[in-house]
């Protein structure tokens, strides 16, 4: 039956991250840990223990406690990487908002905050890299109650447990938010410098340290609660399991998890080299491997691998520093693989599967993912459980398509503040429903094929678009595909290949249909429209297309109907 475990030789551990980084401080005090190339900031372990703990004890003096949320506009800034410490040393809760998400937008803003019950709100300023005077008009419009307010007096109606602001700089005169000096001044009192020393002792790791939202791609994102407990292992053994990181620097394209902001403190001689830009185009990414000789990148989307891979510039940098990449958050395709082999032949290209909720699943390498429907994502992380079931919760035979559900330690929590998605994605034996579909095999590896609400029903046959998109995107003149279902009276749902042709090229629907047919694709497979487009939506995270955004387009450019 289709019920695997991961390896369990290596046992789970429990330590904070607050711990963590003073044992990694006491051992390793000048070793380089992290580089900005934004503020040309280079950060040793001494570095962060010393300012990591004056802003711990900074915050606990404007009223930060223990499980109290604190959140800010991510950016690629030393301040990040010290307030994530911070928080760990208080036993608050770290909520980092990618800015270009929330920035601007007062609807997704006050959701955020209102839905994981943010205290403490920190920013640079609205795109959350620069200092600049855009911030205090942008509070004043979010929050016209900063204006007459006090530092830490704030009272919001619609955000009853936001009480404080902290801007950078000197940007906050004349309304109620602190500066990050101010804060920082205020935890040099050594009183509560002694406070926060002792607390560490009464912290636990199992205790929610980290949120962060889903990409909202089925709908208003979820806020997702994880330990440092899951955070902590989960690093551990993917460090130990994939060496990928071993010395050397490690690009990091984003400053989001505490995944990446705590990878040096496990390889300590792996300094993280962070670019200038918080979402970084193809040419910051490979400017930045260039400059800082990159041995890997420690975490790609799948969607920007594919860029860079493609961008007509690629040839113009020198990337021979770099021998790993782990790439993941969404199918895989063999094509995909086979530019990287061919444009970057040594380099060795790790597959991860996981998402938000449960961290590392699976992982493989890519030279390992072979041919055939549905992308290869490798044998289970340690200490994983996985089973496939069928719509009504049974486990499916070995090699038979079914749910992936997962249970183990790498689990998230909760939906925070929504205990009904909880309680409708997790089982009362705490297995977590992904919503992905696959296989597995008597090897015990795990093959992906899509989301079960991905899947097109065609004439009561049940078609995933990755069994689609992987052969079309090896046709020469395809630089990226999605399909997705439209309305068909006859079929009920048709099937639409959404195409974004490489560069000076032109196709049309008749060539793609030729060559459908000579690649041997099922009829049933065979999709009844072609469009092609400049770029696809994307969800309110950037980083993966938004299927129901592209499927509205498509029904409008063929001037369809819904039923």
């Amino acid at each position: 039956m289709s019920y695997n475990q991961g390896p369990t030789d290596i046992p789970l551990v429990e330590q904070t991250f607050g711990q963590l980084l003073d044992d990694t401080a006491a051992r390793w005090p000048d070793t380089e840990a992290y580089v900005f190339k934004k503020t040309g900031a280079r950060v040793t372990f001494k570095d962060i223990q010393d300012k990591a703990s004056r802003l711990a004890a900074g915050l606990k003096a404007i009223g930060t406690e223990r499980g109290d949320v604190v959140a800010w506009l991510v950016g690629h800034r030393p301040e990040w990487i010290y307030l994530y410490f911070a928080v760990a040393k208080l036993g608050a809760i770290a909520l980092p908002l990618l800015a270009p998400r929330v920035g601007r937008s007062e609807e997704t803003m006050t959701y955020c905050l209102k839905k994981a019950g943010v205290k403490v709100l920190i920013m640079g300023d609205v795109t959350g890299v620069d200092e600049t005077d855009d911030t205090v008009p942008y509070l004043c419009s979010l929050f016209p109650e900063v204006k007459t307010a006090k530092p830490g007096k704030l009272q919001i109606e619609r955000l009853p447990k936001l009480t404080s602001i902290i801007v950078l700089g000197d940007i906050a005169t004349g309304i109620g938010a602190y500066t990050m000096d101010e804060v920082q001044t205020m935890g040099s009192d050594e009183k509560i410098i002694a406070e926060v020393r002792a607390l560490q002792d009464q912290l636990s790791c199992h205790d929610t340290f980290w949120l962060r939202f889903t990409s909202g791609s089925t709908g208003q994102p979820k806020c997702v609660e994880h330990s440092t407990y899951s955070f902590y292992n989960y690093l551990r053994l993917a460090t130990k399991r994939f060496r990928t990181t071993a010395e050397g620097t490690a690009l990091c394209p984003y400053l989001t998890s505490p995944l990446i902001v705590n990878l040096p403190m496990f390889t300590p001689g792996c300094a993280v080299v962070f670019p200038a830009s918080t979402a970084p185009s193809p040419v910051e990414i490979m400017e930045t491997i260039q400059e800082e000789r990159c041995l890997s990148i420690s975490m790609l989307y799948v969607k920007d691998f594919h860029d860079m891979l493609h961008d007509p510039r690629l040839a113009e940098y020198d990337l021979s520093s770099v021998r790993a990449v782990t790439i993941g958050g969404n199918v895989t395709s063999k094509s995909l693989i086979d530019r990287a082999a061919d444009v970057l032949p040594n380099v060795r290209v790790v597959v991860g599967y996981g998402m938000t909720e449960t961290l590392g699943v699976a992982g493989i390498p890519a030279d390992m993912t072979g041919e055939g429907k549905g992308a290869t994502v490798g044998k289970l992380s340690p200490h994983v459980e996985i089973q496939l079931v069928d719509k009504d919760g049974r486990v499916v035979p070995l090699g038979h398509e079914g749910e992936i559900w997962v249970r183990g330690y790498s689990l998230f929590k909760r939906y925070r503040g929504d205990e009904e998605k909880t309680s409708k994605a997790m089982t009362a034996d705490g297995w977590f429903k992904t919503g992905d579909v696959g296989t597995l095999d008597e090897d015990g590896v795990l093959r992906l094929y899509g989301r079960v609400s991905d899947m097109i029903i065609r004439n009561n046959y049940n078609v995933y678009p990755a069994a689609i998109e992987a052969p079309l995107s090896k046709h020469p003149k395809v630089q990226d595909v999605r399909v997705v279902s439209v309305p068909d009276p006859a079929s009920v749902e048709e099937i639409c290949a959404c195409i974004i042709l490489k560069e000076g090229q032109s196709a049309d629907s008749g060539e793609m249909k030729v060559f459908c047919v000579e690649i041997g694709m099922v009829p049933i497979e065979l999709p009844g429209y072609f469009i092609f487009l400049d770029e696809f939506p994307v969800t309110t995270t950037l980083q993966k297309v938004d299927r129901k955004k592209l499927r509205l387009i498509a029904i409008k450019k063929l001037g369809l109907q819904e039923p």
